[in-house]
């Protein structure tokens, strides 16, 4: 049998390092201190990545990015090897998509986000509603019976990766909880213990209907709607987050044109990112960069 000691990289704790774990904001919720980072056990105990590491909230948000994965994102970087030869782990499990039928029935104006975005933040922001109802459409925008918002993720061969479940308050600000619609089916027993998530971008459904379309690629859904109404030449999407950009992820945008919008304080990490790409065309702008951390495009529009 093998044993956690002899993995290059591990979960930093307490019993490993004889040190506090430094715990930091986990990149795909967003909430402090409650994200573990993998270490290097062979060279001092360094972190891999800042996006590297299991957050705490396993079920609200359930964001797990592992040294595996890292380096599956990183080609050309050599994979991880084991101190010592061991048994190589079993291929991931095979893509499994979620059925539209969970798509349609939650297809509904009814969550407090899109109750906010079509009435208070319309005028706000001065958005048309013939703009705004093509948004609502063309992005499949979902709500709970709780009247959480539902980003829904489906890929360009249109198969449903997973549904991103969001609060936010009348006001149009997000308030704590997030969670993902796999967690409650799989406690229901409509989906396997072992189902994996696969994301992709927020959106990316929508480069099959518009190949000729200028991409612009931003962090939160948030940000793509209401850009998507503001400038509905351009196609909006989002990489659901911070930690959210890989190059396994932007892979379908080879062959388009690509501008970038980093919030302000990712623009150097997104351009490491962009780097490890290939046949992409794309720009990043670091017009955020001069407004403090975490500032997106909507931040500057209603500020």
């Amino acid at each position: 049998m093998n044993n956690n000691k002899d993995y290059r990289y591990q979960l930093e704790s307490r019993r490993l390092t004889k040190k506090a774990v430094k715990k930091i904001a986990c990149p795909s919720c967003g909430q402090q201190k409650c994200f573990v980072r993998y270490v290097d056990i062979r060279h001092h105990f360094d972190y891999l990545s800042d996006e590297v590491g299991k957050c705490d909230h396993q079920h609200s948000c359930g964001y797990h990015y592992t040294p595996h994965d890292y380096y599956r994102d990183h080609k050309p970087i050599s994979p991880i090897s084991p101190i010592n030869p061991i048994t190589p782990p079993p291929p991931p499990r095979p893509l499994e998509p979620l059925s539209m039928e969970l798509v349609t029935r939650s297809h509904s104006p009814r969550s407090t986000f899109w109750q906010w975005l079509s009435g208070d933040g319309a005028r706000q922001l001065r958005l048309d509603p013939q703009a705004l109802q093509r948004v609502y459409d063309d992005y499949l925008i979902g709500a709970t019976r709780t009247s959480d918002v539902i980003f829904w993720q489906v890929d360009e061969r249109g198969r449903v990766r997973g549904g991103h479940i969001m609060q936010y308050g009348p006001d149009g600000h997000r308030l704590g909880f997030q969670g993902w619609t796999h967690v409650p089916l799989i406690r229901q027993g409509l989906l396997p213990p072992d189902w994996q998530l696969y994301q992709c971008l927020y959106g990316e459904h929508l480069l099959a209907w518009r190949r000729q379309a200028a991409v612009c690629l931003v962090e939160s859904e948030k940000t793509a709607l209401v850009m998507a109404a503001l400038r509905p030449d351009q196609l909006w999407l989002a990489t659901c987050g911070s930690g959210g950009l890989s190059a396994e992820k932007v892979a379908p945008l080879r062959g388009r044109r690509v501008t970038i919008f980093p919030d302000s304080g990712c623009y150097q990490k997104w351009r490491d990112v962009m780097a490890t790409t290939t046949g992409i065309d794309y720009t990043i702008t670091d017009r955020l960069e001069a407004y403090p951390p975490n500032t997106d495009l909507v931040d500057l529009l209603t500020g």
